[in-house]
């Protein structure tokens, strides 16, 4: 299943340290972990890809529930979030792929959401959904939550670490309203003003500009905004009707944004001065973008369905689109995306029930991996070391 969003209702089932590595490292006795993948097999799924291309599932996840989203370090520490059974889940998860659960989160309740800093701390955020009662915690190396203090109603969908020593968790607070604030490595929240009055944020992407990239929805139309270090609030013009499910922004301050508009799939190109450029050619039947990603050079990874089936492509900075070949030809969507400074990708996601995996090439060439579920779906990724997988595939 994959995420379907608006501003009444959240429905959960919706760049890089580049390292050198000798051939021994990539394909002898001791690959290297260099990506994190999430989403759900017969029961919540991990797992854990190699730089010898094998993905090795990650033992101890519960019999019962979903993986919502994964997340790692430069290290090779990871984190895991969802739920065991109706009770909120996430775990640690060690450069060998061995968990750590987290306990004392909320029961009943969902993670939706997670980060890892470099030295291993966490942040985690959803929420109980049924009750609309919102839920974050800083998690500490070993393990230990901390609840912070939030609004009493919403949910929190998206958590990021990394700006400006701070953390920005976003969402939906009291009323239907967009909800985001900054979050202190102490545990400080300070609620971000200017955002809309009824709507949400999807997600939010940061780097080393000046500015974070928020994206969500400001009552029927798409919207996305810079966050200045101070906490100011610049929205972009001139969006259309619609949602913005992910944003991404690179070290240059250029943004992406994806999601859908008059139920089509939508996407921009978003200048350092706030300007959006959509990207024209598109699918122009029904569909959506769910993930995006944009790497130093500028060329972003678009990734969603068109017309139920999976759609992805790369995009160049003149936004020249570069179709991902060879994809399923099966009912279903890519999410999971993490993209590479050199052009390529690791993609994932879902086809006929059963999930997929793949090296996507800057040609958009696909390179599938094994070793995955019968059933299900990948629906999150995340690497900062893709260079090690990919530094034998050019």
């Amino acid at each position: 299943m994959q995420i379907v969003l608006n501003v009444q209702s959240l429905s959960v089932f919706s760049l890089v340290a580049i390292c050198t590595v000798s051939v021994t490292n990539l394909f002898g006795e001791h690959p290297t972990s260099i990506a994190i993948v999430g989403g759900q097999g017969d029961a919540p799924y991990a797992a854990i890809v190699r730089s010898d291309r094998s993905v090795m599932e990650l033992a101890g996840l519960p019999a019962e529930g979903l993986t919502y989203r994964v997340a790692m370090n430069s290290s090779g520490r990871g984190i895991v979030g969802g739920t065991e059974g109706v009770n909120a889940y996430a775990a640690l998860v060690s450069h060998k792929g061995e968990l750590t659960p987290i306990g004392g989160l909320m029961a009943p309740g969902e993670i939706y959401t997670v980060a890892i800093d470099e030295s291993g701390k966490g942040l985690v955020g959803g929420g109980h959904a049924d009750s609309s009662v919102p839920y974050a915690a800083l998690i500490s190396s070993k393990g230990e939550p901390k609840a912070l203090s939030l609004p009493p109603s919403g949910l929190i969908y998206r958590v990021v670490l990394g700006f400006f020593h701070n953390g920005i968790i976003g969402g939906k607070g009291p009323s239907n309203s967009a909800y985001a604030a900054f979050v202190s490595h102490k545990g400080v929240v300070q609620p971000l003003a200017g955002l809309p009055a009824i709507g949400a944020i999807y997600w939010i992407s940061v780097s080393n500009s000046h500015n974070a990239l928020i994206g969500g929805q400001d009552n029927l139309s798409v919207y996305a905004a810079f966050v200045s270090r101070t906490g100011m609030v610049t929205p972009i013009a001139n969006l259309p009707q619609g949602a913005n499910y992910s944003v991404a922004i690179n070290n240059a301050g250029v943004g992406i944004m994806g999601g859908t508009s008059q139920s089509q799939p939508y996407a921009a190109f978003v200048s350092p001065q706030g300007v959006a450029t959509p990207i024209q050619n598109l699918p122009t039947t029904t569909g959506i973008i769910y993930s995006v990603a944009i790497n130093a050079s500028g060329t972003g990874l678009i990734a969603g369905l068109a017309d139920s089936h999976p759609y992805g492509a790369f995009i160049a900075p003149n936004g020249v689109l570069t179709l991902l070949q060879g994809l399923p030809t099966g009912e279903g969507f890519l999410d999971g995306i993490v993209l590479d400074r050199s052009g390529y990708a690791l993609v994932g996601g879902e086809s006929d029930g059963a999930p997929f995996l793949a090296l996507a090439a800057p040609n958009g060439h696909l390179t599938y991996l094994n070793d995955l579920p019968e059933n299900g779906a990948i629906n999150s990724i995340s690497s900062t070391r893709l260079n090690q997988i990919i530094s034998m595939y050019r």
